[in-house]
């Protein structure tokens, strides 16, 4: 048998070309190693070892005995040596794996052809050459620009030479979904049906992070990219969501903040989370001021620069993205800052208004409701990170306020059923005109628009003095001349700028003489009782059905109900933020007492009873209603508070 020893580092490589033949010409596949080993003699043992075990699949002969012999050698023990478990087992000779390497090349040459042979490979010379990719995101060291990078190559490829095997691909996603979303196994499962390397390479461009830092989109960045790519693939089954979209976002990452605080020498923070929750309150507002005046890096600030361009001038919103945030144990809803701006004047200006807020929002890590509800969850040693969203706000301008048509938050799940005829499957959405503030923070004496989307025909309230009674008054909207925001009464609003409102005849209704009707472009805006019912909107237009659709979808794909916000510009429903609808874990079904005398209830009630857990009640104090009511004076009764 004829050897040909190449030129490299191992005096030991041997290559066999042909067998006893002198007749037989070089073969293709035999070119393909010689090349190998002279260039890469790491890539040449590696695609022995890929070659062998296909062998080993395909069922050739003597295959599975050089498996166990290569197996043996390549751990130090051979065959004729047995080796205690506790001892440290021989090294093995390395003269024995490049027989084995040998005796591998030697079946392939029998049992494949040359064609086969060396196609085979090519493909993983073709995988080799995208490895790159894989190398990238199993360092952590490597940063976020030198990934983007990596992608943007692999992606410029013609088609047929971006080569991944089916457990490559898999593997990057894992990589890819871990590196920048969460490390929650959880999260990573359900996100691998949804999510392609293709999304990430779309993702990225958009994310702004330290050199050489490793943070991620932090909880609502993370639901909101998931919830868009199980929305978009959804579409190809339901046309009835094609005008369902997610703002232009852009995702300031964790570590983003760690920068912040570096930079501004702010590491005496870290610690303040285990300072008694009273001294916590008293000493809030001088830190979230130290934050408002502490700065940026150039390297931030140049991001930052890059979104504002991106904008183009419309109006922002800046949502808090921590890794807490939003997750499957715990939702934190309401816990962080999300703050609007006009982002109107030039760069400067705008750039000031951007990084006060970033700063305001990475203070409310601070805030001590936020800090208590870390505590009362175990959560408290975790070290919370504070990622961003910086989101276009959605909507149109309307005279001199930029607002959407309406707003709103919805739950797969109905927690405050105010029918026995409506399921918890239901779910429930909560509706305002303009800004979406009044409806995920309900404002005393002010009403949202409830509607449960599996039981659109069930109203709360269906008596027109109660509908307007119990209706939104207020609006909230950004005045883009002063670059505040605002809260307007709506009639005045629609006084003024009716005629610019867009849906206006799908959100307001006409009430006069105890009777509601629907508003119509005949509608005299300035003398009409105009009342925010959404009548149009429940009834003539596919917006339920949308938003139905979307929370079955979403809780399916997340395996866990949702809660979700949207916005609408009139023309398109856009979802803002998704999220795992948060429920005790120790909620379960009780039994109420059967055998209870009138006189020993206090009150009783059989709707709109949310669920609860109240623990340790030591006392219960009763003021009774009839005698409170009999109190003459507002002092009086707020001595008895």
């Amino acid at each position: 048998m004829t050897k040909t020893t190449l030129p490299n580092n191992s005096k030991s490589a041997k290559l066999k070309l042909v067998k006893n033949d002198p007749k037989k010409t070089t073969q293709k596949w035999q070119v393909i190693l010689e090349t190998i080993l002279a260039t890469n003699r790491v890539l040449y043992k590696r695609i022995c070892r890929m070659l062998l075990y296909h062998l080993y699949r395909s069922g050739v002969p003597g295959a599975e005995e050089l498996i166990q012999e290569f197996d043996l050698a390549r751990s130090g023990k051979r065959l004729e040596t047995e080796v205690g478990d506790n001892k440290p087992l021989p090294k093995a000779n390395s003269e024995k794996l490049d027989e084995i390497r040998e005796k591998t090349i030697e079946i392939a040459s029998d049992f494949l052809g040359d064609e086969e042979l060396s196609e085979m490979l090519l493909s993983w010379l073709r995988e080799d050459r995208t490895s790159y990719l894989t190398d990238a995101l199993e360092n952590p060291a490597v940063p976020l620009s030198e990934i983007e990078k990596s992608l943007e190559r692999y992606f410029k490829l013609p088609e047929h030479e971006r080569h991944l095997t089916h457990e490559q691909y898999m593997s990057l996603r894992v990589s890819l979904i871990k590196r920048f979303l969460s490390d929650s196994l959880n999260f990573v499962k359900v996100s691998m049906d949804h999510v392609t390397v293709k999304n990430f390479q779309e993702l990225l461009p958009k994310m702004i992070g330290t050199k050489l830092g490793a943070g991620k989109t932090g909880g609502k960045g993370a639901g909101i990219f998931i919830a868009h790519r199980i929305i978009e693939n959804a579409k190809k089954e339901y046309p009835i969501l094609a005008n369902v979209k997610v703002p232009n976002t852009w995702y300031l990452l964790s570590d983003a903040v760690l920068d912040f605080i570096h930079y501004n020498a702010l590491e005496e923070i870290t610690s303040y989370k285990y300072r008694e929750i009273g001294e916590i309150r008293q000493e809030f507002q001088y830190f979230e001021q130290m934050f408002k005046h502490s700065q940026f890096s150039p390297e931030i600030l140049k991001n930052l620069v890059l979104v504002l361009e991106d904008m183009n001038g419309l109006p922002l919103i800046v949502r808090s993205s921590s890794l807490l945030e939003d997750s499957f144990e715990a939702s934190f809803a309401g816990k962080y800052k999300s703050l609007f701006l006009a982002n109107k004047g030039d760069m400067r200006e705008r750039l000031d208004g951007l990084t006060d807020a970033i700063s305001e929002v990475y203070a409310s890590v601070l805030n001590p409701d936020a800090i208590q509800y870390r505590k009362e969850r175990g959560l408290l040693h975790f070290r919370e990170e504070m990622g961003c969203l910086i989101q276009e706000v959605v909507g149109r301008q309307v005279g001199r306020y930029f607002l959407p048509a309406f707003a709103g938050v919805a739950f797969s799940n109905n927690e405050i059923r105010w029918s026995s005829r409506i399921k918890r499957e239901d779910g429930v959405a909560r509706l305002v005109a303009g800004l979406g503030t009044r409806a995920v923070d309900r404002v005393a004496g002010d009403y949202p628009t409830l509607v449960s989307p599996g039981q659109p025909k069930l109203r709360v309230n269906t008596i027109p003095s109660e509908i307007e009674k119990y209706s939104q008054r207020y609006i909230d909207v950004i005045n883009t001349e002063t670059g505040e925001f605002e809260t307007l009464e709506i009639k005045e609003l629609l006084k003024e700028f009716g005629d610019e409102y867009p849906s206006l005849y799908q959100i307001v209704s006409v009430y006069h003489d105890a009777i509601l009707e629907p508003a119509t472009p005949l509608t005299d805006l300035q003398d009409s009782n105009l009342v925010v019912t959404f009548d149009g909107l429940l009834t003539d237009t596919k917006f339920l059905g949308q938003i139905k659709l979307i929370l079955d979808i979403l809780a399916d794909s997340l395996q866990t109900p949702v809660d979700v916000e949207f916005a609408s510009d009139g023309e398109n429903l856009y979802i803002l933020q998704c999220r795992p609808q948060y429920a005790s874990q120790r909620t379960q079904k009780v039994r109420l007492p059967s055998d209870i005398s009138d006189d020993e209830i206090i009150f009783s009630a059989d709707k709109y009873i949310s669920e609860g857990l109240c623990e340790d009640i030591s006392h219960i104090v009763y003021v009774s209603s009839d005698d409170y009511e009999k109190l003459d004076s507002r002092d009086k009764m707020l001595t008895v508070g």
